[in-house]
C-alpha cells in the first residue's frame, strides 16, 4: 500500500504512470509544507530550493513587472507540481507562486530530486513531457498578448 504522500505524487501529471519504486523514492524525500491564502511558496528570482508538489489547494503562478503589475501565467490545483524547470537548468525560480487557498505542498529538495533522477531515468523523461506541455501553453499566452 502506498503512503498518502506517495498517492498524491502518483496522481500528478509529473509522476503519473511511474512505477512504485520511483514514487516511493520521491515520497521518502518529500517534506510537507503548509501555506495560508496569500502566502508565497517562493518568489521570482529566488534560488531554487526544489520541486513543490501540491497535495491540497491551489496556487497562482505569476511574473511581476518593474512597475509592480502582476501577469498571471497559470493557476495550478492539487494534485499538481510547480518549479520543474530550475531543477535542471540551475537558474532561480522564473516566476512567483502564491497560495490562493489553504495549501499543503510537498517539497522535494533540488539535490534529492536530481539524485533520484540519476537512479530512475524514467522520472526526467516524464518531467520533459510535462514541461513541454507547459511551454506550449505559455507560447499560447505570448501569442494572445502579442497578436490579440
Amino acid at each position: 500500500m502506498l503512503s498518502q504522500k506517495s498517492e498524491i505524487l502518483a496522481q500528478t501529471s509529473l509522476f503519473a504512470g511511474l512505477a512504485r519504486p520511483e514514487i516511493e523514492a520521491l515520497a521518502q524525500r518529500a517534506v510537507e509544507k503548509r501555506y495560508v491564502p496569500g502566502e508565497f511558496l517562493f518568489h521570482e528570482g529566488e534560488e531554487c530550493a526544489g520541486l513543490f508538489v501540491l497535495g491540497q489547494g491551489s496556487v497562482k503562478i505569476f511574473k511581476t513587472s518593474a512597475s509592480g503589475r502582476e501577469v498571471m501565467l497559470a493557476v495550478e490545483s492539487a494534485p499538481s507540481s510547480v518549479a520543474e524547470v530550475p531543477l535542471f537548468d540551475g537558474g532561480p525560480y522564473p516566476a512567483s507562486v502564491r497560495a490562493i487557498d489553504d495549501v499543503v505542498a510537498y517539497l522535494i529538495g533540488k539535490k534529492d530530486f536530481q539524485q533520484v533522477c540519476r537512479q530512475h531515468p524514467e522520472i526526467p523523461l516524464k518531467v520533459l513531457a510535462v514541461t513541454g506541455r507547459r511551454l506550449r501553453h505559455l507560447v499560447g499566452i505570448v501569442e494572445s498578448v502579442t497578436f490579440g
